[in-house]
């Protein structure tokens, strides 16, 4: 009976010893990190900043409006500023295991334009985001591991690795790398690779993370495109979060509406 016991507690004690050396799963962390801060609506107003190699600075001003999150995620943009822009609209509409549908509306056609597979590594109005970069993020699209920690500005951070799959159709990057604060699960940096690439092509930087009615949010974006030498500065100076949305408010019939919201 005491041999038994000791190959029980042995056996329990080899068992427990190789999940705790296995460490945290990358699906597991990126699916907490979405439970934590998935929120029902999400409204932000703010600057975009776009800066090219040669140092010329362009401004706009902005609203979005965001219902669900990730694979269920519904996204309106609106340009608010400056005149040349003023009614620029962007509509985003999840779909699972699949691409977004994706509309921009301008003014000068009064009429919506889909964005087609292959433009999805065209700048989005003129900025270092491509359509691709304005897609939420959606774990369930991609084969993701943990490659590791790593520390940025002095927080530790899991290093996470996310291929895209093929049957998601073609992305534009070969791979993201993800840098996910420990304390919070938060992104706070996110490389991105071309295919073939060495080195990332492109990296956004999230910072002056806050607390905000009980949510996380980084209140400053940075996308930098490292080829180019440009980078495009997010800054949210509004933030509500489980606001009503109108009914039609993620509809054709509204991007339409100049000025709609």
């Amino acid at each position: 009976m005491r041999m038994k016991r000791f190959v029980a507690v042995t056996l329990f004690s080899v068992i427990f010893a190789g999940i705790a050396a296995a460490g945290p799963d990358a699906r597991a962390l990126l699916k907490e990190s979405e439970n934590r801060h998935r929120t029902r609506t999400q409204q932000y107003a703010g600057d975009l900043t776009v800066v090219n190699k040669d140092g010329k600075v362009r401004k706009k001003g902005w609203k979005s409006f965001r219902q669900g999150y990730a694979g269920d995620a519904r996204n309106l943009i609106r340009f608010i500023d400056p005149p040349e822009v003023k009614g620029v609209g962007f509509l985003s509409l999840a779909k699972p295991g699949k691409n977004p549908d994706q509309w921009l509306y301008l003014p000068s056609m009064k009429r919506e334009r889909r964005i087609a597979a292959q433009d999805r590594d065209a700048s989005f109005v003129g900025t270092d985001f491509n359509y691709e970069d304005m897609e939420e993020f959606d774990h369930e699209k991609y084969k993701v591991a943990l490659q590791g920690e790593q520390t940025l500005e002095g927080q530790p951070c899991y290093v996470i690795m996310a291929t895209p799959l093929e049957t998601v159709g073609k992305s534009v990057y070969e791979k993201k790398i993800l840098f996910l604060r420990k304390d919070i699960l938060y992104l706070l940096r996110e490389d991105l690779f071309r295919k073939g690439d060495k080195e990332p092509s492109k990296r956004m930087i999230l910072t002056d993370i806050q607390k905000i009615d009980g949510h996380w949010v980084a209140r400053k974006w940075e996308m930098h495109d490292l080829r180019k030498g440009s980078r495009t500065t997010v800054i949210l100076k509004e933030i509500a979060f489980d606001q009503p949305q109108a009914a039609n408010r993620f509809t054709l019939q509204n991007l339409n509406r100049e000025g709609g919201d």
